[in-house]
């Protein structure tokens, strides 16, 4: 009796000349009880779910290497079609019936609607030169501290999901409508926001944060750990070249990285499960490019067909270089069927549609072969840049050199836009090149693609004219990419 009596003397004592200790103590269970009832307010029973499935459905996966585009090494040094040694073909004097419209001149590049005066409600980031304004979000400071462990990545959940995310992303999604951000867009989107206005957030954060703002939007995205270092994967629809990944149930994730290319090897752990009507793949296609402030720069270019000389100066967009620059590399047909830009667009179609206007269908696609086969250098990527890349139309203005998929993929271009003719790409083993389906009987070398008689046409092998081909290539069976939209 006297023992309790005097125990609680002492505790009303201690707190009686400690009124620190004592004030602190009631303003931390005052947070603890505040925080508390946050998450029970904001996190909903799915994402309860989602964080207990968390804690104990992780696996070691082994991380497998990127796969290579090409099965050998192109060629350095590119083969000049004999003139004098061409076979003399009967080129049909039917002229073209009818060119496609001439483009339209490109109108100043759309902004994004005007938005209020930021305010601190607001964050405002930089987007390929446009200001870009988003309800402001209160990043939590997550614990993916040494050593990662599946508890903390589940708490990480918890945290992410008590915050007022929702207006954010709903901001987000209306961005990538009004700007046209094709998957990869919105990707990069996304990682901008949060290193720009996120700063403080580490690595593992800021890596933990799109995971989580992908799956709320409906991506199928996982993370993994290794060596205390978070990393982000993602399915893809298409093939994503030179870039490692695991297979999760017989499905390729790729580990998605922008900037540096990330060298991983051996296990790491990541799950099987994904968050409820959490599905969507990676989509590389580009129906559209995005919607950003035009940046142009011009180019002079000259070449020569049949004795006369041919100077052109077209217009292209540098932002479509920049944007493209992180972009991974896909499956070719993803090249093939993007735009060029407006300016490119309207200025090199313009010109050309001159030089082609009196012209029979084989005289205009041995003019537009000889334009793409000697008006521009000749470097493999590896040379150029050290590893494989493909180039968009504005892209082969922009750089020094291009090689035999950057050309075939603009010489497509011109051919579709100026004649109206279908086009099929050609995949040697170290090679690529086109075939063109012409309206009247062309001699030559040629492949049969559902049913039509498409000829060949190499807008590398230079001064070669439609129908002949790389003589390394005479006896191969090209793979054939379909390209048509």
């Amino acid at each position: 009796m006297y023992k309790g009596y005097f125990l609680s003397l002492f505790l009303f004592i201690f707190l009686l000349v400690n009124p620190c200790v004592r004030s602190q103590d009631i303003e931390f269970q005052k947070w603890l009880e505040k925080d508390q009832e946050e998450y029970t307010k904001f996190i909903e029973q799915e994402d309860k779910e989602f964080a207990e499935f968390l804690k104990k459905d992780w696996q070691n996966f082994l991380t497998q290497q990127g796969i290579k585009p090409f099965k050998k090494p192109k060629p350095v040094k590119i083969p000049v079609a004999k003139v004098k040694k061409q076979p003399e073909y009967k080129i049909p004097t039917k002229k073209i019936e009818k060119l496609p419209p001439p483009p339209p001149k490109p109108s100043f590049t759309p902004k994004p609607k005007p938005q209020p005066k930021p305010t601190k409600q607001t964050i405002v980031f930089n987007f390929y030169g446009a200001q870009l304004q988003l309800p402001r979000f209160e990043a939590k400071v997550l614990d993916l501290s040494s050593p990662l462990t599946p508890q903390k990545i589940s708490q990480a959940w918890l945290t992410m999901a008590a915050t007022s995310y929702k207006p954010l992303l709903q901001t987000i999604r209306e961005y990538q409508k009004q700007l046209k951000l094709n998957d990869w867009a919105l990707l990069i989107l996304i990682n901008d926001l949060l290193h720009q206005s996120y700063s403080d957030l580490n690595k593992n954060m800021r890596t933990a944060y799109e995971w989580f703002f992908l799956i709320k939007l409906g991506y199928d995205a996982r993370v993994a750990f290794k060596s205390d270092q978070l990393y982000l994967l993602l399915p893809a629809k298409n093939t994503i070249f030179e870039r490692p990944f695991v297979k999760i149930n017989n499905q390729r994730f790729y580990f998605i990285s922008i900037g540096a290319p990330l060298k991983l090897s051996g296990k790491i752990r990541t799950y099987q499960g994904h968050f409820k009507n959490a599905e969507g793949s990676l989509n590389l296609m580009l129906q559209n490019l995005p919607i950003y402030t035009l940046k142009p720069s011009v180019k002079k270019v000259t070449f020569k067909y049949k004795g006369q000389q041919y100077k052109l100066k077209a217009q292209y967009d540098v932002q479509v270089v920049q944007f493209m620059k992180n972009y991974p590399h896909t499956d070719l047909d993803v090249y093939f069927r993007a735009p060029a830009s407006g300016e490119l667009n309207y200025s090199l179609l313009s010109q050309l549609r001159e030089l082609i206007k009196d012209k029979s269908e084989v005289e205009a696609v041995n003019l537009l072969l000889r334009f793409v086969q000697t008006a521009f250098n000749y470097q493999t990527d590896d040379q150029q840049f050290g590893y494989e890349k493909c180039l968009l139309p504005d892209e082969t203005f922009y750089y020094h050199s291009s090689d035999c998929e950057d050309r075939s993929i603009l010489f497509a271009y011109l051919v579709r836009k100026l004649l109206g003719l279908n086009v099929i790409a050609l995949d040697y083993p170290n090679h690529i090149a086109t075939a063109v389906q012409f309206t009247s009987k062309v001699p030559g070398a040629a492949v049969v693609f559902n049913g039509n008689y498409y000829v060949i046409c190499d807008p590398t092998y230079v001064n070669a004219n439609a129908g002949m081909v790389m003589p390394e290539f005479k006896n191969v069976n090209p793979k054939i990419i379909p390209i048509q939209q």
